[in-house]
């Protein structure tokens, strides 16, 4: 695919993007038909509207601390970008990301091309800080669920689908830990590998010397990338600390909307579907849609004593406030980098 492809792919989504929020929007019916959707629209009617603006202005701040970790990885490797540009940014990879399917598996190349583009700045560095802003954004998903995991462990509740989501919850923040420590690591084992096996292809085939040596060129040269913006466990500390907040925002968010359908507010409770319902996400719909609110209807209807139109209820205002805005947000987020993105040849 030649460049001028690729960036007309990313500015232009085309209309399998759109089919595909189509889909996720037909699961959210289907979710809200088997509810009963006569009890769905009254119960939305009876919600408090001005503590609804509430969780949804918490719930967008959610996005504004991740495009934060972004934009401090930025400034740690170089990368000339305004607060403002940044953010725009972030909610067009997030806009790509909510479209398609697993979009939050292995977005990040298309993510750091956005940047490169509109930067100016080397492929490899942007694809660098994509990746480790992503990973550290990631982190407090399986830190404040394992948290919860304990708590269960602790009261004596970690059985049924619990134990399923906890060995599940361990796995991922092992794989995870490991995505790091290979990125950031000083000790080069996964450049080397990668070279190593670059090294045995091309005595194989004899032949393609210039095509392998600059594969080797870019594998060190994405791997000191990495080194850079990994390089200050204090810095990694501190950025991972503050990407915390934006699940403690959407807690909060969480507390207005039960708030605004005169639901029960206990933190623990609320805290535990937040998190637990992370897991979710994992399926092959468009941002977890579908499952995520079925995960988070069972868990509402787990902890308190309400109905099951009342839950769905509760997770299509919750989502509402932290997944659904970011498309048409995230959509006029491209249209404003649109122009900047053609005007750049690439870099």
């Amino acid at each position: 695919m030649s460049e001028d492809t690729l960036r007309d792919s990313l500015v232009d989504i085309g209309w399998r993007g759109w089919v595909w929020v189509g889909v996720s929007v037909a699961l959210l019916a289907g979710l809200v038909y088997i509810a009963d959707f006569g009890e769905f629209v009254t119960s939305v009617r009876r919600a408090d509207t001005s503590l609804f603006l509430i969780a949804l202005g918490l719930g967008l701040s959610s996005l504004l601390v991740w495009a934060w970790v972004w934009h401090r990885f930025f400034e740690k490797v170089g990368i000339e970008s305004t607060s403002s540009e940044t953010v725009r940014m972030f909610l067009t990879g997030n806009f790509l990301n909510s479209i398609t399917p697993l979009g939050q598996f292995g977005g990040e190349p298309i993510m750091a091309y956005i940047v490169s583009e509109t930067t100016d700045a080397e492929y490899k560095r942007t694809l660098a800080c994509v990746v480790s802003a992503d990973v550290v954004n990631a982190t407090p998903f399986f830190t404040f669920t394992l948290g919860g995991i304990l708590y269960l462990a602790v009261a004596g509740s970690l059985r049924g689908p619990f134990v399923d989501i906890a060995a599940l919850a361990v796995v991922l923040l092992a794989l995870l830990s490991l995505t790091a420590y290979l990125l950031w690591s000083d000790k080069r084992g996964l450049g080397d590998t990668v070279i190593r096996l670059t090294d045995a292809l091309e005595a194989r085939l004899g032949r393609g010397e210039s095509v392998f040596e600059s594969v080797r060129e870019s594998v060190e040269g994405v791997e000191n990338a990495f080194q850079d913006a990994g390089d200050d466990p204090r810095f990694l500390i501190t950025t991972a600390a503050i990407s915390h907040l934006a699940i403690l925002a959407q807690i909060a968010s969480l507390y207005f909307v039960f708030r605004s359908l005169g639901l029960p507010t206990e933190f623990v409770p609320i805290y535990l579907i937040v998190n637990l319902s992370v897991i979710a996400t994992l399926s092959p719909t468009p941002g977890g849609t579908g499952t995520y609110e079925a995960a988070f209807t069972g868990l509402t209807t787990l902890f308190f004593s309400v109905d099951l139109t009342t839950a769905v209820t509760a997770a299509v205002l919750f989502r509402l406030t932290t997944y659904w805005p970011g498309i048409p947000v995230g959509a006029v987020a491209l249209l404003t980098l649109r122009n900047k993105m053609k005007a750049n040849p690439g870099s």
